[in-house]
């Protein structure tokens, strides 16, 4: 179908009409994944500094989501898809996260050492975090402006107009934490040195090695997105009219990390 710009209309992803199921029915009881989804939250599979406000994604069933882009490379202006803080408050963390070893490096400047196979998972602990969000009006504002509608280029609306393409409304942002890696056996590996052992930290890393042996950061990272909008058909809609299902739970029920219940 060909995109209609100027009738282009961004709804949110949660709507009062439409019954949800909730989504700790069909999950085993994984703490991280739980406190997430009790919260409204789509935890991302690692910490990840792409999937803010305005990434655009894809994903297939089985498959983790593919970072394509965000709003501002499609042409959309800072003043637009500027990130601001979202009303829905601070998460009260009471059970760590716990990712793969190759969590620690999404950290800028941060690659493995010649040691870094002793490594099996790494824990997260949050500092500084807090949700941020789109600004909707704004948004919703210029994509209906006629003088926009040849702005965005061919290619971003073709992109937009897949199937299974997303994007991030919110996000759960973490600027500042700390990393503690682990052995098979779950006994702590601490971090020595910058160039040998576990890791190895460029000169501008936004991160280092504390006392503990730990690794701490003041980089931007994303743990978990919510309502999302459904890109497919231009915009138009949030799922399918009458499914019950938005596009949070639709991308919930597809995630293979996400443990089912057996």
């Amino acid at each position: 179908m060909k995109l209609q710009w100027a009738t282009i209309a961004v709804l949110l992803a949660f709507t009062t009409a439409c019954p949800r199921q909730d989504p700790q029915s069909v999950l085993s009881p994984d703490p991280m994944y739980k406190f997430y989804l009790a919260h409204q939250w789509i935890p991302l599979p690692e910490p990840d500094s792409r999937f803010g406000p305005g990434a655009v994604f894809t994903f297939t069933p089985g498959t983790d989501p593919r970072w394509q882009g965000t709003l501002q490379d499609c042409g959309l202006p800072g003043e637009v898809t500027t990130a601001v803080e979202a009303q829905s408050g601070q998460l009260e963390f009471d059970t760590s996260s716990d990712y793969g070893a190759s969590a620690v490096l999404k950290l800028k400047g941060v690659t493995a050492g010649p040691e870094f196979s002793k490594v099996k998972n790494s824990t997260l602990q949050l500092d500084q975090h807090g949700p941020s969000s789109l600004n909707m009006v704004k948004l919703r504002l210029w994509v209906n402006d006629p003088e926009n509608r040849d702005k965005i280029p061919k290619g971003c609306k073709d992109l937009l107009s897949r199937a299974n393409t997303y994007i991030v409304q919110e996000a759960y942002e973490v600027s500042k934490g700390k990393y503690t890696l682990k052995s098979a056996t779950s006994g702590k590996v601490a971090i020595d040195g910058l160039k040998l052992g576990v890791l190895s930290l460029a000169p501008d890393a936004h991160a280092k090695i504390g006392n503990d042996g730990s690794l701490t950061f003041d980089q931007t990272l994303y743990t978990a997105v919510r309502r999302l909008e459904y890109a497919n058909g231009g915009w138009d809609s949030l799922g399918r009219p009458g499914s019950g299902a938005d596009a949070d739970q639709q991308v919930i029920s597809q995630l293979p990390y996400i443990p089912r219940a057996k």
